[in-house]
């Protein structure tokens, strides 16, 4: 069993890690439980989305009410998130009752069989999910971007899969998605809150977690890198280098009405590369604050934009970058121009030192406030600590590794981001 710092990591049993953040006298606790493949790591698309629909739905053996019913019944709030990574299950609940429902969770993942009316029933759930997902610009065009930038590799299919994928799943290929993944070495828990560490780690040894067999092939390797990681074939990689106004990639997704997004970016750091935190760096200065690049040009100098945000993601061998801006159709190919231009000219001129160090202080700043509540920092450890391999990792440290970026390392990491530009659209 191995600690670090105030996050403490526990092997229960057959190696069922337990990270547990102790907020002493915390009325509300989050309580999670990680299986550690998701939407990359499927036969059919849409597979592993509909599990989780499906055992936050489900009555485990034994029990007389729904997961979700039950998680509500103590006055908590429950869900479940499908990524491309992973699938996690989740509540917050009063502190008092955080270990009955992590026993509960434990029970909704461990969960095989399904009733047929059941899947019948979040299949329908899901397709309407999945419609007006591909009605909405501002949420398909995320689709489209991952599709732009990983091809026909895992990391491009939609999290949920295409329609037809879920028309066709079963409750076979269910059951036999979550007997491949729900091994021990392949899931975890994470706690952030009032329970003390000790008290997650005896209930997990007490719960259905702890007599999952052990692995014959263990869950992908994560490793630090000090160059982009490789990714397996047959990734479109590498992009060409981009050229004034022209993008690596662009991909267009029509849709009617009179809103377009433009999604600018393109690949990035895995969660374990060391140039992560200053890449968190450039994205404040591409699209953060008032004064960003993307938002003092688009927005305040020409009106062009309302909506422009930025988001940089980490998976366990690869990641992205991606700023998104909401325009009217008729300005859709103007602001794609004008964002990639932009983008180019602000790495090429630089930063001055100063302006670096004002970025480095508020991206360190959003860190912290991206883990106010247990919830947001149950999420941010279990990427970070699970999927990137650093048991050590812990929000404190992770914003002063920000905070420390020199402007090389920044400048650097904007260079390397935004030599392969790859543009997506959806709408117009």
């Amino acid at each position: 069993m191995t600690a670090a710092a105030d996050i403490a990591g526990r092997a229960v049993d057959h190696d069922i890690q337990v990270l547990t953040r102790h907020r002493p006298g915390a009325e509300i606790t989050t309580v999670s439980v990680w299986i550690l493949a998701g939407a990359r790591d499927e036969t059919t698309p849409g597979t592993a989305h509909l599990f989780e629909h499906l055992v936050m739905q489900a009555v485990p053996p034994g029990r007389t009410m729904r997961v979700i019913d039950e998680i509500e019944s103590y006055g908590g709030e429950g869900n479940a998130i499908t990524a491309r990574d992973y699938v996690v299950l989740y509540a917050r609940v009063p502190t008092v009752d955080a270990l009955p429902v992590l026993d509960l969770l434990a029970e909704a993942a461990t969960v095989t069989e399904f009733d047929p009316v059941l899947i019948e029933a979040e299949r329908r759930v899901v397709l309407e999910e999945l419609r007006l997902a591909e009605a909405d610009p501002t949420d398909i065009v995320h689709d489209v971007f991952f599709a732009a930038v990983y091809g026909d590799h895992p990391m491009g299919r939609p999290v949920g899969g295409a329609p037809a994928d879920v028309l066709r799943l079963t409750a076979a290929d269910v059951a036999a998605w979550s007997r491949r993944h729900l091994q021990a070495g392949r899931v975890a828990v994470v706690v952030t809150g009032g329970v003390t560490p000790a008290a997650v780690t005896a209930a997990t040894a007490r719960s259905a977690l702890a007599g999952l067999s052990v692995p014959h092939q263990r869950a992908r390797t994560v490793r630090p890198a000090t160059e982009p990681l490789p990714l397996p074939p047959p990734l479109p990689f590498p992009l060409p280098s981009t050229a004034a106004g022209v993008p690596a990639r662009r991909l267009d997704h029509p849709l009617p009405g009179d809103t377009a997004v433009v999604v600018l970016g393109g690949p990035a750091f895995a969660l374990a590369d060391p140039r992560l935190a200053a890449a968190e760096v450039v994205m404040e200065l591409f699209a953060g604050g008032n004064t960003s690049v993307l938002v003092e040009r688009l927005r305040t100098d020409l009106g062009l934009s309302y909506d422009i945000w930025g988001d940089l993601s980490g998976y366990a061998d690869t990641g992205v970058w991606r700023i998104a801006i909401t325009t009217a159709i008729e300005h859709r190919d103007e602001v794609a121009r004008l964002a990639a231009d932009l983008i180019r000219s602000a790495v090429a001129d630089g930063w001055s030192d100063a302006r670096v160090a004002v970025a480095r202080r508020r991206a360190a700043g959003l860190v912290r406030l991206d883990a106010e509540t247990s919830l947001d920092e149950t999420l941010l450890l279990g990427r970070h600590a699970l999927l990137g391999g650093s048991a050590g990792w812990s929000v404190a440290e992770y914003a002063d590794r920000i905070a420390a970026a020199a402007p090389q390392q920044v400048h650097d990491a904007a260079v390397s981001m935004a030599d392969q530009l790859v543009v997506a659209t959806a709408g117009g």
